[in-house]
C-alpha cells in the first residue's frame, strides 16, 4: 500500500466518522424536540398571544385560566389511571355530575361540609371500584362497563334532582374551596398542584407506580413476575374515582350548585390532555408532567383564541381537533417505543 492510498483511507474513515457524529447529533436534537414538542408549542402559543393581545398576560387572565383548569386537571388525572393499564373509563363525565347532585342534595337536606365532602369523595371511590370489578372480575370490556355505569349515574342525577338545578344551602366551606384564593392562586389550584405532585410521586417513585406501568406494558409478563395484576387494574379504576370525587367538590364549590346535565363535556378534554401527555417528558407513556402540559396547551390555546374574538362554539371544535391529533401522536409514540 502506498503512502497516498493510506492517507486516502484515513481521510475516508475520518469523513465517515464525522458523518456518523453529525447524524447522532442531529438525532439527539430531534429526540429532544420530539420529547418536549408539546412544551415548546405551549411556549410558542404564550409568546404569540402575549404579542397579539394585551390582556393575555394580565394577572386576572392568568388566574382565570388556572382556576378553570383545576377541575380539568382532576378529570385528566382520573382518566390517566385506566389508560396506563390500557383501559378506558367513560363514566367520569357523568360521575362528576352525579357526585355534585349528591352533594347538593345533602346540602339541601341540612347536611354540612363535614358530611358532604367525605360522602362525595368516598362515593367517587366506590363508583371507581365498581368500574374495576365489572371490568376485571366480570370480564366486561371497560368501554361497555364504564359507559353503562355512566349512563346509570346520569339517570340517578336526573332522579335525585328532578331535572332541576340544586343550589340550596351549599356550605360556605365548599364554595370557598372552589372560589377563594390563597396567595396568588385559588384553593382549587393548590389542590390540583398537590394532586399532581402526589400523583407524580406515586407513579414515578413508588413500587406500585412501577407495577401499574409494568402491567400496562404486558399484563402476562407482569403476572408471571409475581404482580397481582387484577388488583392493580381494579386499583387503577378506584384511583380514577378518587380524583373525580375531589374534582366534584371543587366543581360544586365553583358553581355553587349542581346541574344534572353537567359533566359529559369534560370527558373529551380530559382524554385530549392525557393523550397529549404521551408526547412530553416520557414519550410513549402516560405521565403527570406531560398531562399538565397538555392541560395548559388546551387552556392557553382556547383562551388566546377567545381573546382574539373566536366565538364560543369553537371550543368543542378545538378540543375535538386536538383530541384527534393527540391520539394520532400518542399512537405514533407508542409504535416508536415498541420498535425501540
Amino acid at each position: 500500500m502506498t503512502t497516498e492510498q493510506g492517507a486516502s483511507r484515513d481521510s475516508s474513515g475520518a469523513q465517515a466518522s464525522s458523518v456518523r457524529t453529525d447524524r447522532r447529533s442531529k438525532s439527539g436534537i430531534l429526540d429532544k424536540v420530539r420529547n418536549y414538542g408539546s412544551a415548546l408549542l405551549l411556549a410558542a402559543l404564550i409568546v404569540v398571544f402575549s404579542v397579539t393581545t394585551s390582556t393575555f398576560m394580565t394577572l386576572d387572565n392568568i388566574q382565570n385560566v388556572l382556576i378553570q383548569q383545576a377541575i380539568a386537571a382532576m378529570m385528566a388525572f382520573a382518566v390517566m389511571f385506566p389508560l396506563i393499564l390500557n383501559e378506558f373509563d367513560l363514566s367520569v363525565g357523568n360521575m362528576i355530575g352525579f357526585l355534585m347532585v349528591l352533594g347538593a342534595s345533602l346540602a339541601g337536606s341540612g347536611q354540612g361540609a363535614a358530611v358532604i365532602i367525605p360522602v362525595m369523595v368516598l362515593t367517587g371511590v366506590l363508583v371507581g371500584f365498581i368500574n374495576g370489578v365489572l371490568t376485571v372480575k366480570a370480564g366486561i370490556s371497560s368501554f361497555i362497563a364504564t359507559l353503562g355505569v355512566g349512563i346509570t349515574m346520569s339517570g340517578l342525577s336526573q332522579g335525585i334532582s328532578g331535572g332541576q338545578v340544586l343550589f340550596k344551602d351549599i356550605p360556605t366551606q365548599v364554595t370557598a374551596i372552589g372560589n377563594n384564593y390563597l396567595g396568588p392562586l385559588s384553593i382549587a389550584d393548590w389542590i390540583a398542584i398537590v394532586g399532581a405532585l402526589a400523583l407524580f410521586y406515586l407513579l414515578e417513585l413508588t413500587p406500585i407506580g412501577r407495577a401499574w406501568y409494568a402491567t400496562g406494558g404486558s399484563e402476562r409478563v407482569a403476572f408471571l413476575a409475581g404482580l397481582r395484576t387484577k388488583a392493580l387494574r381494579i386499583g387503577a379504576f378506584t384511583m380514577a374515582g378518587l380524583f373525580v370525587g375531589i374534582g366534584s367538590v371543587i366543581a360544586l364549590g365553583q358553581s355553587g350548585g349542581a346541574n344534572p346535565g353537567y359533566g359529559p363535556d369534560l370527558l373529551l378534554p380530559a382524554y385530549a390532555a392525557a393523550f397529549l401527555g404521551v408526547t412530553t417528558f416520557r414519550p410513549g407513556r402516560y405521565n403527570v408532567i406531560g398531562t399538565v402540559v397538555g392541560l395548559l396547551l388546551l387552556a392557553v390555546g382556547f383562551n388566546g383564541l377567545s381573546l382574539l374574538g373566536v366565538p364560543f362554539w369553537m371550543q368543542p371544535i378545538y378540543n375535538g381537533g386536538v383530541l384527534l391529533l393527540a391520539v394520532a401522536i400518542a399512537r405514533s409514540e407508542a409504535r416508536k417505543v415498541r420498535v425501540g
